[in-house]
């Protein structure tokens, strides 16, 4: 690990008749310093009391904002050692996204290339969570994910052709290589509604193929996530298996306490 960061450019001014509490004021302002100033992953972030300093707030408020951006994956607390800047990480949201357009909504320059993309007999495992018959011919995809140009994660899709009204020709590696796969399904003229997907998230560790392609160790943890995607009248048009590294994507889900009574 390295020293303490020294932030030795002029800190942002926090305005205190902002409707925006000041802890708030005072994340951003770190993010900024963390992004514009040169700070890596694995760099020591500057002290509580060197944060209070420089920007002349309370102990709490310099709590509040460390709070939030460790909670954001932005810093890592070690008990002892301090704070330091965090492998950044693409977090998965609960809506119906493209990984084109998660990545892109926080921040980082995704991209993709697609490993293969055929037309096959769907296999039995696939088939039945498509509700299709053994041999139904799918365009079956290999993509893998990027963000800033470092591999994140796999995955390999099954779209039924029938569904992709006669225009499968789309998802070819020529054709898919620029934009995502759901633009491309949604758009003309395939013009595919996709309402709702299920998602089944576990942990695993990745194997020689994917360790490869991803640039890392095999057995490196993972998250395996399976993805099925339904249109308004609950047809299912994608099958996809994700694999993702869990050092630079996570899963955060929010929960709310029943109120008090309910089930009774």
């Amino acid at each position: 690990m390295t020293d303490a960061a020294v932030l030795d450019h002029a800190p942002a001014t926090l305005d205190r008749e902002a409707p925006l509490p000041l802890w708030a004021q005072l994340k951003d302002a770190l993010l900024h310093e963390i992004r514009e100033g040169g700070l890596e992953p694995g760099d020591r972030f500057p002290s509580e009391a060197a944060i209070r300093e420089r920007y002349g707030v309370s102990r709490a408020t310099v709590r509040q904002a460390l709070a939030e951006l460790e909670a954001s994956g932005v810093l890592r607390k070690v008990q002892g050692l301090g704070s330091f800047v965090d492998q950044p990480k693409i977090r998965h949201v609960p809506l119906l996204t493209s990984f084109t357009e998660l990545a892109s909504s926080q921040g980082f320059a995704p991209s993709h290339r697609v490993l293969s993309s055929a037309v096959e007999d769907v296999p039995a495992d696939e088939g039945a969570e498509l509700g299709l018959a053994d041999g139904t011919r799918c365009r079956r995809l290999r993509r893998l994910f990027l963000a800033d140009g470092t591999p994140i994660g796999l995955a390999e899709t099954w779209l039924p052709t029938d569904r992709l009204r006669g225009h499968d020709d789309l998802l070819a590696v020529d054709r898919l290589d620029e934009g995502s796969l759901y633009e491309a399904l949604q758009s003309p003229p395939i013009g595919l509604v996709l309402d709702h997907a299920v998602e089944t998230i576990s942990p695993g560790v990745a194997d020689g193929p994917s360790a490869e392609l991803l640039g890392c160790e095999p057995g490196t943890p993972v998250l395996l996530i399976r993805r099925l995607t339904f249109t308004p009248e609950g047809q299912t048009v994608e099958s996809t298996r994700l694999v993702f590294m869990g050092d630079r994507y996570e899963y955060r889900v929010e929960l709310q306490r029943p109120q008090a009574g309910a089930g009774r």
